[in-house]
């Protein structure tokens, strides 16, 4: 019966046995393996959960019709098989169950599972990054969204050549009040200075006009 019980845990990922515990199934999911470019698929282990759980009616169904017997023979003969198996613990005996694990008695009478080795169900998958050239996507810039497209060619635009007329001009208004400046420090700021402060000697005014004899 391990085999065919094993079966309904790939099957359903758990299986209730009274007395003993809950086998689980549990799934670590997908990692990507960046180094070696490839993604490994996801692991499966077996876990020992508490005992509460019962079998359901469909488990006896599913059993019945694995053994081609009634569902209450089923019973009986599930019973039984974990009759057997509490009492080959309880003795010390170690219960090898080919793909679940070995169950034992621990210390303190419990009992003691140690899972088969995790392993992965599919092959790791190659991953490649895919580079398409020019290949357009949406970005979003600020409250807006624009291309891919768009945005290398407001990145790559040429820079208008700016014009610098002015600077001459500023250069030669900067001289002139530089002089202005000096010129007033050296001169004064009396109205007298920017006069022409040499005395002005009238000239005799010659005659216009001749006396005849």
């Amino acid at each position: 019966m391990y085999q065919e019980l094993y079966q309904f845990f790939l099957l359903h990922k758990q299986l209730p046995v009274p007395g003993i515990g809950t086998f689980l199934l549990e799934r670590k999911p997908a990692v990507i393996d960046f180094p070696n470019r490839k993604v490994n698929p996801p692991v499966y282990s077996i876990a020992l959960g508490s005992p509460g759980l019962s079998p359901s009616a469909q488990f006896f169904t599913w059993l019945a019709h694995a053994f081609h017997i009634s569902d209450n023979d089923a019973v009986v003969r599930f019973n039984d098989f974990v009759f057997d198996m509490k009492k080959q613990i309880a003795e010390g005996d170690i219960i090898n169950w080919d793909g679940m694990g070995t169950l034992s008695r621990g210390l303190s009478g419990d009992i003691k599972f140690i899972p088969a080795i995790a392993g992965m169900l599919e092959e790791p998958l190659q991953a490649e990054k895919v580079i398409r050239e020019k290949a357009g996507h949406m970005v979003r810039v600020g409250e807006e969204e624009k291309t891919s497209v768009e945005m290398t060619e407001m990145l790559n635009k040429p820079e208008e050549k700016r014009s610098y007329w002015w600077v001459p001009a500023v250069a030669v208004m900067l001289l002139a009040v530089m002089f202005t400046g000096w010129y007033f420090s050296e001169h004064g700021v009396a109205v007298s200075s920017t006069a022409n402060d040499k005395k002005l000697v009238p000239e005799e005014a010659t005659a216009s006009y001749s006396i005849l004899p």
